[in-house]
């Protein structure tokens, strides 16, 4: 059906072809983003058409079990009804929020008032759909959604307002009890996998995807400084990869970061169980962040590095061969975070075929893409760290 945009074009091992309502949504969201910035595609402009269509499709649909938290549906437009992890409520959300950038306030309206409903419920899957209870990467979503939804609202006149903002409010007190010194992906499990450490990267991605500077839990509050550093320092030793400590771009030599995966006790390796794999998107993440990391700071009229900054830099160091190095200006910080996020795009660079084609893993052992063949989000997740890098090299610059 014009509009499903499938997770990947793999029909086995993995069998990716499928629409999910959180992937799309992301993807559409950067779309909108590379838009923004200038960029003119008249194809763009066609799937952006297309993509609305299939999203009022799919929210007329009766046959939804779990109704807006369904997590996937066929290509042709028709719900999956297979064993799966539903409901997953961050979806709606997200979508929601690309939504709202298109002023499509009737779309918009049915996805928030079906957040608005579930927020609080316990027993939704989290977005590598293996874990029920409450989850960081889904509350966040929401939280933004759903304020952002009040303030369109409050704009238009829309009483709904006041309901979506005492949910905020609700969400925003919730969210302080995933703050153990490092932010734990989960409270409250209820089902599916157990056994995980508190070290999961989809925290890294709801900063990313849901907060700006100044917020709780935004790219460069403590908390989340030290969970990046903490999940870095436990993947760094697990993978055969990481061993390798530069590659080759274009006949230059050049040093590359460490390749993480989703979380440490990881046993899907993208067709199976077996050990987990280092992805691709997740370290076009880490990318991500360190770049805005740096802009952060680009309106600081004071250099500020506290001690959990201060031991990501020094971790990072040895990876630049500047252990040395003295941070004495807002500046030279900007410069060196910008170093430090060109290591993890350089470890995806070597990664990627020469073809630029993208997978969801790399072989832990051997570093070839494993899993689902051009997955989506793979992409979505390097365009955005290619944006940041952009915006941060012009903040220097200026």
């Amino acid at each position: 059906m014009a509009g499903a945009m499938c997770a990947s074009p793999s029909r086995s091992r993995p069998d990716y072809y499928y629409a999910w309502t959180r992937d799309s949504a992301l993807v559409m969201s950067e779309i909108l983003s590379w838009l923004d910035n200038g960029h003119v595609d008249g194809r763009l402009d066609i799937a952006l058409d297309s993509y609305v269509g299939f999203t009022r499709h799919v929210q007329s649909l009766d046959s939804a079990v779990y109704g807006l938290g369904e997590a996937k549906f066929h290509m042709n437009g028709t719900v999956f009804t297979g064993s799966w992890c539903n409901a997953q409520t961050d979806g709606p959300a997200i979508r929601a929020l690309a939504m709202m950038r298109l002023g499509l306030w009737k779309t918009v309206r049915s996805d928030l008032d079906y957040v608005e409903r579930v927020w609080w419920r316990n027993g939704g899957c989290d977005i590598w759909e293996e874990s029920r209870g409450l989850h960081f990467y889904t509350l966040m979503a929401q939280h933004r959604a759903l304020r952002e939804g009040a303030q369109v609202a409050q704009r238009r006149g829309d009483p709904v307002a006041e309901r979506y903002l005492e949910a905020a409010t609700g969400i925003e007190k919730l969210l302080e009890r995933f703050n153990h010194g490092v932010v734990v992906p989960t409270i409250e499990w209820s089902g599916g996998l157990d056994g995980k450490s508190d070290l999961d990267t989809q925290v890294l991605l709801a900063a990313l995807h849901f907060t700006e500077v100044g917020e709780a839990y935004s790219v460069e509050s403590p908390v989340i400084i030290s969970t990046v550093l903490a999940f870095l320092r436990r993947f760094e030793p697990m993978y055969d990869i990481n061993r390798v400590a530069f590659t080759d771009i274009y006949g230059v030599r050049v040093p590359v970061g460490v390749a993480v995966g989703r979380y440490p006790e990881d046993v899907y390796n993208g067709v199976g169980s077996s050990r987990g794999n280092p992805w691709s998107l997740i370290t076009s993440a880490l990318a991500e962040y360190h770049y805005r990391l740096a802009l952060a700071y680009a309106d600081s009229e004071e250099l500020v590095v506290g001690p959990e900054l201060a031991a990501l830099l020094r971790w990072s160091a040895p990876y630049l061969n500047n252990g040395d190095e003295v941070l004495d200006s807002l500046v030279s910080l900007q410069s060196y975070l910008l170093a430090v996020g060109d290591l993890y795009m350089a470890r995806v660079a070597r990664h990627t075929g020469r073809d630029h084609t993208m997978y969801e893993q790399w072989n832990r052992r051997t570093g070839f893409g494993q899993g689902a063949i051009h997955l989506t989000w793979s992409y979505a997740a390097h365009t955005a760290a290619a944006r940041a890098r952009e915006k941060l090299v012009e903040a220097i610059n200026n």
